[in-house]
């Protein structure tokens, strides 16, 4: 199925048939949608991101920890001792290099989000973080519920994959993300400092804009390019 011409050039290849991409969408609406509603001020909405940076953090240590599980390696020659001796030594290096890269990744990835939590909540530049809206555990629960859906709808062909490129992955999707966040919020600010206070219809063209970074990011990171496609393939 595919999109409308216009929409097409924004979502390349078949994102109708992508659930996992659709309720990305729809639960970033939701949350725009809550946000508009609530009259969220800008600390909340930074917030709500963060938690959604943590969940993505979580699920990644998941896929590194979990990434080619399912990986069969090659049975070794007939009467070739050493080569028995490596293919036996294979998985559990496979293993062990999982897990101190998922350890390494949990390190560096959480003491960027403290620093972040620090500069978001503990600061107070932005204000003080709503934490009796309701609406904003209803948008961090979609996002948890999204990111579960995602990672269960690609678990049989993430299984069977090196995943070396996972360690990277939240952070090509989150750097846009929160450049888009940031830099709003710093018009925002400046418009408050202004005098201006109706500065929702700001936030909600950043928001917008977050949500086209993090499909961006989604499609990039999912999307399987078939050989005869790729770049530089022989036609």
């Amino acid at each position: 199925m595919q999109l409308w011409p216009p929409f097409s050039r924004i979502l390349p290849g078949e994102p109708a048939n992508d659930f996992p991409l659709i309720s990305l969408v729809i639960v970033n609406l939701v949350t725009i949608i809550l946000a508009i509603v609530g009259n969220w001020d800008l600390a909340t909405v930074m917030f709500s991101y963060w938690v959604q940076s943590v969940m993505i953090g979580i699920f990644t240590a998941l896929s590194l920890l979990t990434a080619g599980s399912a990986r069969k390696f090659p049975a070794p020659p007939a009467g070739d001792s050493a080569a028995a001796t490596f293919a036996t030594l294979d998985p559990a290096g496979s293993i062990l290099a999982r897990f101190g890269m998922t350890i390494f990744f949990v390190i560096h990835y959480g003491i960027f989000h403290f620093a972040y939590y620090e500069f978001i909540v503990d600061s107070g530049i932005f204000g003080p973080v709503n934490f009796s809206e309701p609406g904003l555990y209803l948008s961090c629960g979609l996002f948890f519920v999204n990111h579960l859906y995602s990672f269960a709808a690609h678990w049989n062909v993430h299984i069977h994959e090196a995943g070396g490129d996972d360690f990277f992955a939240p952070y090509h999707r989150i750097i846009p993300m929160h450049l888009t966040i940031i830099f709003g919020s710093i018009v925002i600010f400046i418009l408050q400092e202004m005098g201006i206070t109706s500065t929702m219809p700001v936030l909600v063209l950043f928001l917008v804009l977050k949500t086209w970074a993090d499909i961006a990011a989604h499609l990039a990171k999912h999307t399987i390019v078939p050989p005869d496609q790729a770049a530089g393939a022989p036609e």
